[in-house]
């Protein structure tokens, strides 16, 4: 089982390619019929105008410290039903989430690396100086 992570509007290529979807939302959208993991999802406060970026950050590392990473990937792999899966909210990939915060996480704490879904990570080409003599 691989795990990544995406966002609900990538749902049907995520269908395609036989990824299922775990919600790590506080709320899914109705097209997508999925389970959830709300023990690892913002608060509402959180996502609201009062909470700022660095309370966002703080109130979110508490939310991991009172989880157990290898729990959270056994809760996944029952959520899984033998399938790939990715973990999803409603942010696009280029956008500050909960769920790349939650991905670095799980790696850390596991060793399992977890990606966000049909991204590519751009290498930087090996420059070498050329002679000039």
């Amino acid at each position: 089982m691989k795990i990544y992570t995406s966002y609900f509007g990538n749902s049907r290529k995520l269908h395609e390619s036989g990824i299922g979807i775990i919600c790590v939302a506080i709320g899914r959208p109705k097209f997508v019929d999925a389970p959830q993991m709300m023990n690892v999802a913002p608060t509402r406060y959180m996502l609201s105008n009062s909470c700022s970026h660095e309370e966002y950050l703080r109130l979110y590392d508490c939310i991991l410290a009172s989880q157990d990473a290898h729990q959270v990937v056994e809760q996944i792999k029952r959520l899984s039903n033998g399938k790939d899966v990715a973990l999803c909210c409603y942010e696009k990939p280029g956008d500050f989430c909960h769920r790349h915060i939650l991905a670095k996480w799980i790696t850390e704490k596991t060793g399992i690396e977890v990606k966000e879904f049909g991204v590519i990570e751009r290498k930087e080409p090996d420059v070498v100086q050329a002679s000039l003599f």
